[in-house]
């Protein structure tokens, strides 16, 4: 069995001769995800990064109160810097990350999407269920088609039954590692742990690359990358972070862009004696980050979205697309602090000699001096392996406790990536297919016309029935894998190495995890229970955006009978024909 990191030596010529390979392939493939290769005529300042939409505003009324929240977003290309080296980015109302969206259990919200790129797009609200409005889930190919250039569409769904942290992204093609992505944050006044913070704060943690991921993608789905995927260069929190340019001709494809030394990481601005929720959101595309804060502890109270029975931890591991809130306790001396995201470099095959793993951001405590040179000491090593999977389940236990019913419907999945002869290019497979996005289509729409039998490029599970669906995942990969399922939240019942073998593999049924997105181990297996009530096409895919592009993907086709009969816009089907 090959050690990822034994890749490395072998792969080392094949992957500095493809960077001559990415640079043709990004003039000539980079467009695909609306970046040109040139400079817009855009500011180069600050102004695209909006720090005070991170700080979640005491005048937020949270209440039972339901209302309409209306937002209006414009995407366009701008040429920005986030941490000096300067690229084409694809932002939202020239904002990276883009704009907050913060309503109530309840409410509506209503969000004009203008298209400005030069390519379709499509809106995905990620851990939103979207019970009854399955078209509004925002994935192209599968509940809709992309909104074409030049076009607006605008997404109204409810949410009337959740609460917590969440995020929203693009989902076409991988427009979000461009910085199409932003966060998503749904108050109530049944939260268990409302009365235990003073503030509420946002840090947004993504791996960050300076070649656009258009270029990045077409590298990877070739020959030449041998299955490797792309090491990020750097690493943002809330889309800031400093890097030092001459790192640029050492990078694993370097771009020779224009590139200006001491770009300012994000700070958080604490006074003493007051008590802050922090929401870390891992909004990247490949790295599994462990998180914390120098000198002070975290008590963990939510996992995506659900609530959690409080954990005192120093550090916790966060995968792609998932999400935690902390307690944090300004306790400590007036002074700087070090917030610390550190990428799990095990889980990548091989090295970046311009990456440095250690995301910084600063918490400030009021009175201390105004300076980045930070002093404060990291938590020992120890307080954490440093392993690819998630907390351990007895670090996770939901506050209101939940048994996980029965199961009526078993399915049984294989996550793997295989060679096939005919074009020499690893892919993503899941059983026996590696999906590929329909062109001009979505699987919803050809569900509701009725059709049984989907293209080969569809692995489709189809649910004729509401009851209790148990879903056992094994991975037959070296890397480790965060599972995203659209729609729903899931039971995690267990997990481990090597194959899971029913009355000796351990899992737990009494109050297990639930989650939205789980990480399936490196060569091990993972075991989820749903409730299948949620009429409509629904994805459940590999969140590390170069793994979903190799097609790591499938879809649940949930009561099919009732897809015949859900009131779709026409304008989502008009949006088919006019789709690039």
């Amino acid at each position: 069995m090959v050690q990822p990191k034994q890749k490395w030596t072998a792969r080392r010529i094949i992957l500095g001769a493809a960077v001559f390979v990415v640079i043709v392939l990004g003039l000539s493939l980079g467009l695909s995800l609306g970046l040109k290769k040139h400079h817009d005529d855009s500011s180069l300042s600050n102004s695209w990064n909006d720090a005070s939409q991170f700080l979640l505003s005491k005048s937020f009324n949270i209440t039972r109160e339901p209302t309409t929240r209306y937002y209006d977003w414009t995407l366009s290309q701008q040429t920005i810097a986030p941490d000096g080296l300067e690229r084409p980015m694809l932002l939202v109302n020239g904002m990276f990350p883009g704009p907050l969206i913060e309503a109530n259990t309840g409410d509506r919200i209503v969000v004009k999407v203008t298209n400005n790129m030069v390519n379709g797009t499509a809106i995905h609200w990620h851990g939103m269920f979207q019970n009854g409005t399955n078209w509004m889930d925002g994935t192209m190919a599968i509940t809709q088609c992309a909104i074409p250039p030049g076009q607006s569409f605008t997404y109204n769904y409810t949410v009337p039954n959740q609460w917590g942290t969440y995020w929203w992204h693009a989902h076409a093609q991988s427009q979000y590692v461009d910085g199409v992505f932003g966060p998503l944050v749904i108050h109530s006044p049944d939260e268990p742990h409302l009365d235990e913070y003073d503030e509420d704060i946002i840090m947004m943690l993504s791996d960050y690359y300076h070649t656009d991921s258009g270029s990045l993608v077409a590298w990877y789905m070739t020959t030449e990358s041998e299955g490797v995927e792309p090491v990020p260069d750097n690493g943002l929190i809330n889309g800031r972070n400093t890097w030092d340019c001459s790192l640029d001709s050492q990078a694993m494809f370097p771009t020779g862009n224009k590139c200006t030394p001491g770009a300012p990481m994000s700070v958080f601005d604490f006074k003493s004696n007051t008590t802050y929720r922090i929401r870390v959101i891992n909004s990247g595309a490949f790295a599994d980050f462990t998180f914390s804060i120098d000198s002070h502890n975290l008590t963990l109270i939510e996992a995506d979205g659900v609530d959690m029975q409080p954990v005192v931890i120093q550090r916790f591991p966060i995968h792609v697309a998932q999400r935690y809130s902390v307690i944090v306790h300004a306790n400590q001396t007036v002074d700087n602090y070090w917030v610390r995201a550190t990428m799990n470099t095990n889980c990548f095959n091989v090295d970046n000699a311009a990456l440095n793993p250690n995301t910084f951001a600063i918490v400030r405590y009021e009175g201390a001096p105004i300076t980045e040179n930070v002093t404060s000491i990291d938590w020992s090593e120890s307080a954490w392996n440093h392993i690819c999977v998630d907390l351990t389940e007895d670090m996770l236990k939901p506050y209101y406790s939940e048994p996980a019913p029965a199961a009526d419907t078993h399915v049984y999945i294989t996550s793997s990536f295989q060679t096939i002869e005919a074009d020499q290019i690893n892919r993503g497979y899941m059983n026996s297919t590696s999906w590929v996005p329909l062109a001009n289509d979505a699987t919803v729409f050809q569900a509701q016309r009725g059709i049984s039998k989907f293209d080969a490029t569809q692995q489709i599970i189809t649910l004729n029935s509401t009851g209790v669906v148990e879903v056992l995942i094994n991975n037959y990969d070296e890397g480790s894998h965060p599972f995203h399922f659209h729609g729903h939240m899931f039971y995690v019942l267990g997990w481990g190495d090597g194959n899971y073998v029913p009355g000796k593999s351990v899992i737990n049924t009494e109050n297990p995890l639930r989650r939205d997105t789980s990480t399936i181990p490196s060569y091990g297996w993972t075991l989820i229970r749903f409730v299948n009530d949620n009429p409509g096409m629904w994805a459940f895919h590999c969140h590390i955006e170069w793994h979903m592009e190799a097609g790591l993907m499938v879809q649940f086709e949930s009561l099919p009978d009732q897809i015949k009969n859900l009131q779709i816009p026409s304008e989502m089907t008009a949006m088919c024909g006019a789709s690039k």
